[in-house]
């Protein structure tokens, strides 16, 4: 009697293995996982490797930042390989912030596994962004007090730029992480900073500010840092911040 059972639960427990639906793998966009900055036009390389999970086709679904990721995707592939490295294009889309869903299928598409970690794709590098803020007002013309001066002035006419360090973070809600100026080609100067977004930013030294992500937050989000020169305002610089629930294997892994 005592063998019925163990042999009842062994059959439980292996169909419910079997029933299980796996993980799908983690696919790499430019050998990265989490967030990818793409410039305009530029082409991407897609890799994966099914085989873990015996799987043979993937999906691949990309949705802008305004949409639901249960909604009709931007653009869709679907690669009928067990393991390779696709190249995908981003042309004809607008400069924006993309959401990458990856998950094995059947060859219509049919989901076999749970989704791989998303991939959030800048398209445009800092330029994707321009659709989280109001449009910037700018001057037709030069004003007369400064048809004289010499474009040497003109910062744009240098190679020098600034930027925050780290430029992209990944985070769980409630931690918090320490961002630093960095400067090309240039003397170090006071920046303004500002924060896009939910958490908490606070200066803790001239050089050194603190983020806070928010502790109650579910799900994934996108945020960013924004510094500017109050000497030079066309020189800025931003830092990205995904503040996300979910827990991704690691990139040298």
């Amino acid at each position: 009697m005592r063998f019925r059972i163990f042999l009842l639960a062994g059959f439980l427990l292996l169909s419910a293995l079997v029933s299980a639906q796996p993980q799908t793998p983690v696919v790499y966009l430019n050998e990265k996982v989490r967030l990818v900055e793409l410039a305009r036009s530029q082409r991407a390389t897609l890799r994966y490797d099914l085989r873990p999970i015996q799987g043979e086709h993937l999906t691949v679904k990309l949705y802008h930042h305004e949409q639901n990721l249960s909604g009709e995707p931007v653009r869709e592939w679907i690669f009928h390989s067990p393991a390779s490295s696709e190249r995908i294009s981003f042309k004809d889309l607008p400069l924006a912030v993309y959401a990458m869903v990856c998950y094995a299928s059947d060859e219509s598409g049919q989901p076999l596994a749970y989704a791989s970690p998303v991939i959030h794709v800048e398209y445009g590098g800092w330029r994707a962004w321009e659709k989280f803020q109001p449009p910037i007002e700018t001057v037709e013309g030069t004003p007369e007090g400064f048809e004289d001066l010499s474009v040497a002035t003109n910062v744009s006419n240098q190679d020098v730029s600034i930027g925050v360090d780290p430029p992209a973070v990944v985070i769980r809600p409630g931690q918090t992480v320490e961002f630093r100026p960095a400067f090309r080609n240039m003397e170090s100067e006071p920046l303004e900073w500002k924060l896009v977004g939910d958490g908490k930013l606070e200066a803790k030294e001239p050089e050194l500010y603190l983020y806070t992500a928010p502790s109650d937050q579910l799900g994934t989000k996108l945020f960013r840092i924004e510094v500017q020169s109050p000497a030079h305002p066309d020189l800025k610089g931003i830092a990205t911040i995904l503040v996300t629930t979910q827990t991704f294997p690691s990139q040298d892994s």
